[in-house]
């Protein structure tokens, strides 16, 4: 500890991350201002413009002060982009809470909870009875989503941030390490191309099955950003229609994949690619069991053939690609049913997507380094094992972070699951549900969170969204590293 006391250059990691933080600030600001244009087309909700234009041009003013120098800042190490990214995700979940503090007259800390969820595009939400909400508060909710998919960080690299060694250190500190192209901002460029383009084909898919203009919009937005919120409180099911259900699935699917598959499938024009991915193969071998677990619970408990089908098909692939779309409600769901969802949960998308979770390239890593572990028992010694997952080769570092990841992420889920089931009397199953939920911004429900539920789970299940969207170790880091700046702050 000492050691690393003495490696913090205060004044230094202040003025980075200061400047960091502003320039992702006015981005955070200028994505507030958006949703003033829905007024075009629905001019009686004009009164509602104040409180997105007034926090949007504060955060855009507040922003552009804090990055005043940033021509002046030439490297960035992790420690500080990891501090900026966490730092990021808590200041402008802050700053989102103003319209539902004004306009649902929300309490700050369910504000302030539905902010985090969108934004972290866990999709978990304090509000009921949606459609009595104004459109432009729930365009909100699903702008925070999709830019919440993509990531602020991302965002911020597309259109604020100069090329170099800054933008780097933020896009993995942001839990993403995927290159399509050498240059990080053209990489950050092809994947909002693609981003946009996949969720404007949603749109007029929903459209031309059914859904009003505003509905396909926002649902396409929320589907392929795996955040899930609906404007009905039946999530999908309000539509009554396979063939919505259909188009979600393919959206919650091309959300929780690799955005580098994606533009190896707009490149070479053939689905190959998309099939070859190690990540898409066990995504699709962990949701084949699965299925077939659920829909057998379901039929056992009464659900025909089809519904049972339908259900687990649907809230299966929910659960993956952590999106948290629902067709029914999952509390009277046998328990055996809920045990697996939440195992989809944890489990998670594939590395580089929009999905939450641990991440099929690090389970599939464990599984594999159980067999590597295996033959280097078997095999005489000297014998090279090559650690290669599909396309990808993995150093011993490599595997001993995914295990470290692994076990923090699990301890996380762990404690949150103890504390739901002692606070709220959860049975175990549900308890770990909805943390498993939370943590891997999924979004699915069985109805513990609500408004009604204690403060101090609003603000754990709050935390570990944070956590889980940045895959802990940002923020684990941003918590130390502002528990040794602090004092040394106050003592100059």
């Amino acid at each position: 500890m000492l050691e690393f006391r003495k490696r913090i250059n205060v004044s230094t990691d202040l003025f980075v991350v200061k400047n960091l933080i502003g320039s992702i600030l006015q981005g955070v600001g200028l994505a507030y201002l958006f949703p003033v244009l829905l007024v075009w087309f629905y001019p009686d909700q004009i009164e509602y413009v104040p409180y997105f234009a007034i926090p949007g041009m504060g955060c855009v003013l507040f922003g552009a002060w804090l990055s005043r120098h940033s021509s002046k800042v030439e490297d960035v190490n992790l420690r500080q982009a990891m501090i900026a990214a966490a730092f990021t995700w808590l200041f402008a979940s802050f700053v989102s809470v103003v319209p539902f503090m004004r306009i649902a007259n929300m309490s700050f800390v369910d504000s302030y909870f539905e902010s985090m969820s969108a934004w972290t595009g866990t999709g978990l939400t304090m509000m009921s009875n949606l459609s009595s909400y104004p459109k432009i508060l729930l365009f909100w909710r699903a702008w925070m989503q999709w830019l919440g998919g993509i990531g602020i960080v991302l965002v911020a690299l597309t259109i604020l941030i100069r090329p170099g060694v800054a933008a780097a250190r933020l896009y993995r500190a942001e839990a993403r390490s995927e290159r399509i192209l050498p240059n990080l901002v053209n990489t950050s460029k092809v994947i909002f191309e693609i981003y946009l383009a996949l969720t404007l084909v949603g749109a007029y898919l929903y459209y031309i099955n059914g859904m009003n203009p505003f509905d396909a919009l926002t649902h396409a937005m929320t589907g392929l950003g795996t955040g899930g919120m609906s404007t009905h409180d039946q999530s999908i099911g309000f539509f009554h229609s396979p063939a919505i259900n259909a188009i979600t699935i393919f959206l919650m699917i091309m959300g929780a994949v690799n955005f580098t598959v994606h533009y190896k499938l707009f490149k070479s024009k053939s689905l190959k690619p998309f099939f070859e991915d190690i990540q898409v193969r066990y995504m699709f071998l962990f949701l084949i069991p699965a299925i077939a677990i659920i829909a057998y619970s379901l039929y056992q408990v009464g659900d025909s053939v089809g519904q049972a089908l339908q259900g687990a098909i649907f809230h299966a692939v929910s659960a993956i690609s952590c999106t948290g779309f629902q067709i029914t409600s999952l509390s009277n769901y046998p328990e055996v049913a809920k045990f697996i969802i939440a195992i989809l949960m944890v489990i998670g998308g594939g590395a580089g997507s929009t999905a939450g979770g641990i991440k099929l390239i690090r389970v599939t890593l464990m599984y594999e380094s159980l067999k590597w572990t295996i033959e280097s028992a078997i095999l005489p010694r000297g014998a090279v094992i090559k650690r290669k997952v599909g396309n990808y080769v993995f150093s011993e570092e490599d595997i001993q972070e995914v295990m470290s990841f692994t076990m923090t992420y699990l301890a996380f889920i762990l404690f949150g699951t103890v504390y739901t089931m002692l606070r709220v009397k959860a049975s175990l199953a549900n308890a770990l549900f909805e943390v498993a939920s939370a943590q891997g911004n999924v979004g699915l429900s069985i109805g513990i969170t609500s408004p009604t539920m204690p403060v101090d789970l609003k603000v754990l299940y709050i935390l570990l969204m944070w956590i889980g969207r940045l895959e802990i170790f940002s923020t684990l880091v941003f918590i130390i590293s502002i528990a040794f700046l602090l004092p040394r702050v106050a003592r100059k």
